[in-house]
């Protein structure tokens, strides 16, 4: 029966309250979960885990989408960009050959899901992937993606003259706090939009740019909804005890979860993940041990979801379920009242274009 009336602040001077009569999340999605990634820094998923804390419904948290061409380089993704591929770019393995017509009629310009888990297989099976690109002309592909040859060129590579070596990252995170059309989550005074938010327009699998669009929609509608909705804010209030967990366990925490809720997931491993779901607290409050408390409070709630959802479907792929149910569609939504997970019927689609048609 309560509302969130402000936010915890903490500074380099130390904490801060500011009191508010809403708060607006924007604060991203939670890459940093997985150990390769092109999320920045900030991908923590701070955002999820005081939403949560707060009573506020989580969603589709099982649904990771992984980019599928990333060259990988002392822990860092530098993204290539699917275009490149969209160009007549090819994957081939350590054996040369063009290996994706084994996986989908589409070869290169298959889904991203599906180049990804191809890419993931013929690594685990050849030991390496290349995207080639030098059949189009270097002067040709130098011009057409200069950032991404401005991106390499320190890393040794020439986009237009070498063999790039790529792999999945962890790059777009479709859940987070289940929010309806006006950006509100299901506790007042608490709004999200972008990464963070869970609006279902993505659904399982997110199409290349469109969060550019929901950002700029979503974003300004829910700043329109916070002002419209604006209360007095009470004299007093309680604040939230955020988990602290030691961050030197994060290397361990990423390789569990890559594991376990990686590219391809079973109820073995996911199993097995959650048994051993326990990491060391610490009483140092920092930006670090928030962190790392909230990457381990979701990486709980996105091993349940992804054992719950007994199919596979878009950014959620089971071995042992490795096909789309029509009995699952629906969403998987995790709440701050215990371990379980609820089913909740996908909303009606209509609902959704009608706001797509409209202006922002």
């Amino acid at each position: 029966g309560g509302a969130v009336v402000g936010a915890d602040l903490l500074t380099p001077d130390g904490p801060v309250r500011v009191r508010a009569g809403a708060v607006l999340l924007a604060t991203g999605g939670f890459g940093r979960l997985y150990p390769v990634t092109t999320a920045p820094p900030e991908g923590t998923g701070d955002g999820l885990g005081l939403a949560w804390q707060a009573g506020a419904a989580l969603r589709d948290l099982e649904f990771v989408q992984f980019h599928p061409t990333a060259v990988v380089r002392s822990g860092a993704a530098h993204l290539v960009t699917e275009a490149a591929r969209g160009e007549g770019g090819r994957l081939l393995n350590a054996r040369g050959e063009r290996f994706m017509e084994r996986y989908d009629p589409a070869l290169e310009l298959a889904p991203r899901d599906v180049v990804a888990r191809a890419i993931a297989a013929e690594i685990a099976a050849t030991g390496r992937v290349d995207l080639d690109l030098r059949h189009l002309g270097a002067a040709f592909v130098r011009s057409r993606f200069p950032t991404v040859t401005a991106s390499l060129a320190p890393l040794g590579l020439d986009l237009g003259a070498d063999l790039i070596p790529v792999q999945p990252a962890v790059h777009y995170t479709m859940g987070g706090v289940q929010t309806d059309v006006q950006g509100r989550s299901t506790v007042p005074g608490l709004y999200a939009a972008g990464e963070v938010a869970s609006s279902g327009l993505h659904g399982a699998n997110r199409l290349a740019s469109n969060s550019l669009s929901e950002g700029l929609v979503f974003g300004a509608r829910a700043a329109r909804a916070a002002l419209a909705a604006l209360k007095a804010v009470p004299a007093r209030s309680e604040g939230l005890n955020a988990p602290l967990v030691d961050p030197a366990c994060l290397p361990t925490l990423r390789a569990v979860v890559a594991g376990a809720a990686g590219l391809r997931r079973d109820a073995a491993g996911l199993r097995a993940a959650l048994d051993g779901w326990q990491w060391p607290g610490t009483t140092a409050e920092s930006r670090e041990s928030l962190e790392a408390g909230h990457l381990a409070l979701i990486g709980g709630r996105l091993l349940r979801a992804a054992l719950a959802r007994e199919e596979s479907r878009g950014g959620h792929h089971r071995t042992d379920f490795p096909r789309e149910a029509a009995s699952a569609a629906h969403s998987v939504q995790s709440r701050a009242l215990g371990d379980g997970v609820a089913r909740v019927p996908v909303g009606v689609p209509e609902a959704r274009a009608a706001v797509l048609g409209s202006s922002a």
